[in-house]
C-alpha cells in the first residue's frame, strides 16, 4: 500500500517506491492504493492501480467504458472544477519554475461544454474502429466517445458498415451540424454507400492526396459574424466554444487602427476575427490552409487582410510592413530561432502568443522577456478531461 502525494503535469499521481519517484495513472492525491509496477527505469517507475484502499473526495465516477484503457482522456476522474484547478496550478508551477518572475496569471477560462466538444476526431482502423490503447498500437473498438461531437458519435455505426480491412484511418470533422469524413485507404473503389446516409462530404486520402468522393467539397464554420471554409486537411480549433472566448480576448488586446502580422495563421481565423479597423498580414506554410485563408477573406468580403504562403520565419524577414502587433499561434514545438530573431528585428510594440504547450512557451518567453514585459498570461480550457492547456500571453515592448 502506498499514498499518492500530488499530481504531475500529465495528471498522473506521484509517490515513491523504494525512494524512487513513481508515476501512477488514474491516481489522485491522498489516495491509498495498491500499485502494479508497469515499467522501471533508472530514475523513475511507472505504475497502475491494482486496488483503491482509500479514494479521494475529488474522484468522480467516469461514464466512459473505455476510460481505463484508452489513451485519449487523462483526468476525467476529476470533477470539472478540480480539473480547472489542476490546470491552473500546472501553469502557475511551470511559469514560476522556469521564468522565475512575478508574472500575472489570470484564472483559467472554462469551457461551457466539457463533453461532446471535439469537432474533429481521428479513428484508428484495423478490422475494428476506435482509438489506440494507452501506450500501445492495440485498437480499442468503440461505439461512442464522450468528448466527441454528437454527430461524430452518431456516424460510428455507419462507419462500421464499411469494409474496414481496406482502411487505415478515418477522420471525422463537424461544423454547424455538417459532417465531413476523410478515409485513409489504398482502395479507390471502396464502397461508401452506407456512409452517404449521414455524411455531407466524403474524401479518400490515398498516398497523401485528397480525392473528393461524395457531397460538398467543403463545410463551413461560423464564428461571430465571420464564416470559415474547412478543407479536409486545414487546421481549425477543435473546440469552438473555448475558441470563441480565446479569440474575443485576442480581439480585446488588439484594439483598433493597428498593423498586425499573424504568424502560423492557418485558415486565417484569428487575423480575420481581429481585422475590423486594422490592417492584417497572415503567413501560413500549409498550402491548402493558405488557399482557404484567401478564400475566407473573399467569403467575408474583406480588403484589409492579405495572406502569404510560406515559412513564418523566412517570409517574415521579406515583408516591407511595420507591425504594431505580431500574433503567433505556433505548433506544439513553439517558435524556432529564426522566427524569434525576425520578430525582434521588426520590434513590434506588442506580441500576442497563443500556445498549446506550456514548456515550449516558457522556453520562448525566456528569450522574448529581454525585450518585452510579460503583461499577463491567461490559461484556456480548450481540451476538457485531458491534461492539455491552451495559454494566451500578452507582451509589451519595454519603454
Amino acid at each position: 500500500m502506498i499514498k499518492i502525494d500530488s499530481l504531475d503535469h500529465y495528471g498522473r499521481g506521484i509517490t515513491k517506491i523504494d525512494n524512487k519517484i513513481t508515476f501512477v495513472e488514474n491516481a489522485l492525491p491522498e489516495e491509498i492504493i495498491e500499485v502494479k509496477i508497469d515499467k522501471e527505469k533508472s530514475k523513475y517507475i511507472e505504475g497502475s492501480v491494482l486496488k483503491y484502499i482509500e479514494k479521494s473526495k475529488q474522484r468522480v465516477n467516469v461514464d466512459c467504458p473505455y476510460y481505463n484503457s484508452c489513451g485519449g482522456c487523462n483526468i476525467m476522474h476529476l470533477s470539472y472544477q478540480d480539473q480547472l484547478k489542476f490546470k491552473q496550478e500546472k501553469i502557475e508551477n511551470i511559469i514560476n519554475k522556469y521564468l522565475k518572475e512575478d508574472i500575472k496569471i489570470n484564472n483559467i477560462v472554462s469551457c461551457d461544454l466539457n463533453k461532446n466538444y471535439r469537432n474533429k476526431v481521428t479513428f484508428q482502423v484495423k478490422e475494428n474502429i476506435g482509438f489506440y490503447k494507452n501506450n500501445t498500437y492495440e485498437i480499442i473498438n468503440i461505439d461512442s466517445c464522450l468528448i466527441s461531437d454528437n454527430l461524430i458519435n452518431k456516424s460510428i455505426s455507419y462507419l462500421k458498415k464499411l469494409n474496414l480491412k481496406d482502411i487505415n484511418k478515418i477522420t471525422c470533422r463537424t461544423v454547424s451540424n455538417k459532417l465531413m469524413v476523410i478515409i485513409e485507404t489504398k482502395n479507390n473503389n471502396l464502397d461508401i454507400t452506407p456512409l452517404t446516409e449521414i455524411a455531407d462530404s466524403i474524401y479518400f486520402k490515398i498516398d497523401n492526396k485528397y480525392i473528393h468522393k461524395y457531397g460538398d467539397k467543403y463545410i463551413y464554420e461560423n464564428l461571430d459574424n465571420y464564416k470559415f471554409k474547412i478543407s479536409p486537411d486545414s487546421f481549425f480549433q477543435v473546440n469552438i466554444n473555448t475558441c470563441l472566448k480565446l479569440y474575443n480576448k485576442i480581439k480585446e488586446y488588439v484594439g483598433k487602427n493597428k498593423n498586425i502580422i499573424d504568424l502560423y495563421c492557418g485558415t486565417g481565423s484569428i487575423g480575420i476575427f481581429v481585422n475590423e479597423n486594422n490592417n492584417v498580414i497572415g503567413i501560413e506554410i500549409n498550402e491548402q490552409a493558405s488557399k482557404d485563408a484567401i478564400e475566407n477573406k473573399q467569403i467575408n468580403n474583406l480588403n484589409n487582410i492579405n495572406f502569404i504562403c510560406g515559412d513564418s520565419g523566412k517570409k517574415l524577414k521579406e515583408l516591407y510592413f511595420k507591425p504594431d502587433i505580431i500574433i503567433v499561434d505556433p505548433p506544439r514545438s513553439g517558435l524556432n530561432k529564426e522566427t524569434i530573431d525576425n520578430i525582434l528585428k521588426f520590434n513590434p510594440k506588442e506580441i500576442i502568443y497563443v500556445s498549446c504547450d506550456p514548456m515550449t512557451l516558457v522556453r520562448d518567453l525566456n528569450i522574448l522577456k529581454d525585450n518585452y514585459n510579460i503583461e499577463e498570461i491567461t490559461p484556456f480550457d480548450m481540451f476538457p478531461n485531458t491534461y492539455h492547456v491552451e495559454c494566451l500571453v500578452y507582451l509589451k515592448k519595454y519603454m
